[in-house]
């Protein structure tokens, strides 16, 4: 146990982590690890790897910059009863005072349970606790009203409807087995999950939207939002000038929950009455490409971070609830003007007026409206430029986050 002159001890636990990260979840686990290490915490990542997945664990420890122990399992390993048992004696060994269980599927549940003799803090990044079909709680084209918290009967038939067709095929996903392992069909399950909530001493998730959706159901939600490491980013206040302006949509644009569809179409109404612009993509399909539409293929992230620099204004037009927005932070940090949907995380993030503009979801016609404003005031994306990078040095910086939430909370669940 941590004392006055010894660091506190913090066990992370994470049933899909990969590094090279496979998503935003795997990064956020990064940094903040990373940045507790180097305030003098001492930590320590378990992760679970399956063998043969390229989805679970794929993990190159020679990159990470704290310890890591790495859990091998075979897929018919992956059940409760094995997994738990692995995880428990691998931290209990560690003697840690506060555990992270952070991302992780439908076996995450049982995990919860079996590590609550510690201090258990609960990650939550997506829908997972509200969707039981694939934790974005999107269906028919829009947000979906069900909730697996509250209406566990309904969620669990569409989740058997969606991965009926991938379990009887034998060639699942990580969420499909973990479904299946986890026996999540089973009306017994949704007891499980509720009772794993009451064994967190807190819960952190993303935005405003998820904590109103857990508040009942925990002790302690609480917001902690991702982040961008500011010192390596040098702004490029107001976007770039010049013609073409460039009007940019980043990361998995190909997804339809991306919103691609409602950004080409305000490229249409703007293309009838101007030519000064082109929309860049990083959509996989450089065939795509057409007009005053350009796909770039795939971009790294660091490639990614260039295109910024050539953009007049940043477009995040997503239809789902995203949980956070990366695109949106790493936009503000770079000074970079943003139009987002008002829908998720985005709205806690775009400062509409402010840092930028929001539009609703799918309204092609209002978005349009707005680039035509921004594209014609060179002063005022300056202007919004210039805020949000305020914004996202004071709120985003991940050397900020770490300081002044993830630290003071830490050093209050110990005393």
């Amino acid at each position: 146990m941590s004392t006055e002159t010894s660091p506190i001890r913090v066990a992370f636990v994470d049933l899909v982590f990969s590094w090279p990260p496979n998503g935003g979840a795997d990064a956020d686990v990064y940094h903040v690890i990373g940045g507790l290490a180097r305030r003098g915490v001492d930590v320590h990542l378990f992760v679970a790897h399956e063998r043969g997945s390229m989805e679970r664990g794929n993990v190159q420890t020679d990159l990470l910059p704290f310890p890591v122990t790495v859990l091998d399992f075979e897929s018919h390993e992956l059940k409760p009863d094995i997994l738990c048992a692995r995880f428990r004696a691998a931290v209990d060994a560690w003697r840690p005072d506060v555990v992270f269980l952070t991302h992780g599927f439908g076996l995450k549940p049982y995990l919860a349970l079996s590590l609550s003799h510690h201090k258990l803090v609960g990650r939550f990044y997506a829908h997972e606790l509200a969707c039981a079909r694939d934790a974005l709680r999107f269906k028919d084209g829009r947000p979906c009203p069900n909730d697996y918290l509250r209406t566990p009967d309904i969620c669990r038939a569409c989740a058997l409807e969606r991965l009926g067709p991938e379990i009887r095929s034998g060639r699942m996903r990580t969420w499909a087995r973990d479904w299946v392992a986890a026996e999540a069909w089973r009306p017994e399950y949704h007891g499980v999950v509720m009772e794993s909530l009451q064994t967190y001493t807190a819960v952190i998730v993303s935005n405003t939207t998820l904590r109103a959706h857990v508040a009942k159901f925990t002790k302690r939600p609480e917001i902690f939002p991702g982040g961008a490491p500011m010192h390596e980013i040098t702004p490029v206040i107001g976007g770039a000038s010049g013609d073409p302006k460039i009007i940019l949509m980043t990361g998995r644009v190909e997804d339809p929950l991306k919103g691609l569809d409602v950004l080409r179409r305000a490229g249409e109404l703007l293309a009838a009455t101007r030519s000064d612009f082109e929309i860049h993509a990083t959509h996989f399909d450089v065939e795509q490409s057409g007009g005053h539409f350009k796909a770039l293929g795939w971009m790294s992230h660091e490639e990614t971070l260039a295109l910024y620099r050539q953009a007049a204004v940043v477009v995040v037009p997503s239809v789902w609830e995203e949980p956070f927005g990366l695109v949106a932070v790493e936009a503000m940090a770079l000074g970079v003007p943003v139009c987002a949907s008002r829908i998720g995380g985005l709205a806690d993030i775009v400062r509409h007026g402010e840092t930028g503009f929001l539009f609703a979801p799918g309204d092609a016609a209002e978005l349009a409206e707005q680039l035509n404003t921004l594209l014609d005031d060179s002063a005022l994306r300056y202007r919004l430029g210039e805020a949000g990078r305020r914004v996202a040095e004071r709120e985003y910086d991940w050397d900020g986050i770490i300081e002044q939430r993830y630290l003071p909370f830490l050093r209050g669940l110990i005393t």
